[in-house]
């Protein structure tokens, strides 16, 4: 998004479209005031209405006819510049929660001369008019994301690290910055003389190189834990995968190769979203489509992060791949007791088995917090580690100081300072269109 648009007033919807009780229409900008007082019943009332201040009206259409012609009643809320999200007067109309409702108010709004915002867009001229930084509106897209207590735990601890990390290492920089520009300045020589110069800048070059080598690209991390089924045809890989869900996902039958492909489907294990992965009974087959769906379902179990290779009382001992867990079902039938054994035609052992994905997600769980940068930060960190590896004491001083200040106006772009609009269109694009 250009600038050019920024001093239009802008409008979106800040709930999600479906039923519900109450949907919130925003609308920020110069004109706010202006184009909201031209579809409410009482237009004194929102002229002279205080900062954080609320009241009921109605909302009706720019051409109706009379009084009696509204879309709904509402109540307005009034944050007026600069006491709002956005730093500009900012008014939310909260109506009944019909989608239909909140787009005929949208339409309103939009006649009198307000424009849809596009994704992030709030948040964007929030942190525009200095109500946000940066960190916080990378934190906004993350709780919008996370689907899971966990996954959201992980996510702002991973992202509070990273920020640490890039501040620990732009403040360094600047000293440094400070010391070369006062030896310039007032140095009885024309070396540099700075203690621990060429260590300080390795310091800083070691750090920046320990954040990319512990990030994954973004676009890898997905948030959740997957747990994969596997075993010979008939064990009750699917009985279990239903069992864990409550209710029937994937079809069960006692015709071996009942399940061709691999199914997925997502529940929720002590704030740990997780997905599950039913896979086709593996055995030697001559036809392609189930041949097909084995490999599928064995390569799914090798991206997976828990494998649990299912037996029944005609397998209990199964030669298994490294890293699977045994997972011993139909006990009901022979009685057999091993650290996971369980029956999924009854529900004997199944909490047994919750309680144990509940302490292996927990082990895991420090992975959902690794600190993960973009490709467009990746790039910009290798440019201020190349730099600082060609930096030295020896430099003419003039070009170390230009050096180190490159490299500082990089990190400073990651902090959100001298920011490019690149770099903000990749971070607000990702919200969705009332943030």
């Amino acid at each position: 998004m250009s600038l050019s648009g920024f001093h239009d007033t802008i409008v979106a919807p800040s709930t999600a479209e479906g039923r519900a009780a109450l949907a919130i229409v925003r609308i920020s900008g110069w004109g706010a005031v202006q184009i909201v007082s031209k579809v409410v019943s009482e237009p004194e009332g929102l002229w002279v209405a205080r900062s954080g201040s609320s009241f009921y009206t109605r909302i009706h259409p720019p051409s109706a006819a009379g009084p009696g012609e509204f879309i709904d009643d509402v109540v307005i809320h009034v944050f007026r510049a600069p006491r709002s999200y956005t730093g500009e007067d900012l008014i939310e109309i909260t109506s009944h929660g019909s989608p239909v409702i909140a787009r005929q108010i949208l339409g309103a709004l939009v006649a009198c001369g307000a424009r849809q915002a596009e994704p992030g867009e709030f948040s964007r001229r929030a942190f525009f008019n200095g109500k946000i930084a940066i960190e916080d509106a990378e934190l906004i897209s993350i709780k919008a994301d996370a689907h899971s207590e966990a996954e959201l735990r992980g996510a702002e601890l991973a992202m509070r690290e990273k920020y640490h990390r890039l501040k620990k290492a732009y403040d360094a920089l600047i000293a440094l910055i400070a010391r070369v520009d006062a030896e310039i300045d007032f140095g009885e020589s024309d070396d540099i003389e700075i203690e621990d110069f060429d260590e300080r800048v390795h310091e800083a070059t070691q750090s920046l190189e320990a954040l990319m080598r512990e990030s994954t690209n973004r676009r890898l991390n997905t948030g959740f834990f997957s747990v994969a089924f596997t075993g010979p045809p008939n064990v009750g890989k699917s009985s279990v995968f239903n069992a864990l869900l409550n209710f029937e996902r994937s079809i069960v039958s006692e015709v071996p190769g009942t399940t061709r492909d691999y199914v997925e489907a997502f529940i929720e294990v002590e704030g740990f979203r997780v997905k599950l992965i039913d896979t086709a009974g593996i055995r030697e087959t001559g036809e392609s489509i189930e041949a097909r769906g084995i490999t599928l379902g064995a390569n799914a179990a090798t991206r997976a992060d828990i494998s649990l290779r299912v037996t029944d009382p005609t397998d209990r001992a199964p030669r298994t791949q490294s890293g699977n867990v045994l997972l011993h079902n139909k006990k009901d039938l022979d009685g057999w007791q091993d650290a996971l054994s369980v029956s999924a035609r009854t529900g004997e052992g199944m909490p047994d088995l919750h309680a144990w994905l509940a302490r292996e997600l927990q082990k895991k769980s420090p992975e959902l917090s690794q600190i993960r940068l973009s490709e467009t930060e990746m790039t910009r960190l290798e440019h201020v580690r190349s730099r600082l590896e060609e930096v030295n004491a020896g430099m003419e001083p003039a070009l170390l100081a230009e050096d180190l200040r490159n490299a500082a106006s990089e990190l400073a772009m990651l902090l959100g300072e001298n920011i490019s609009a690149n770099s903000l269109d990749y971070i607000f694009s990702k919200m969705c269109i009332g943030k």
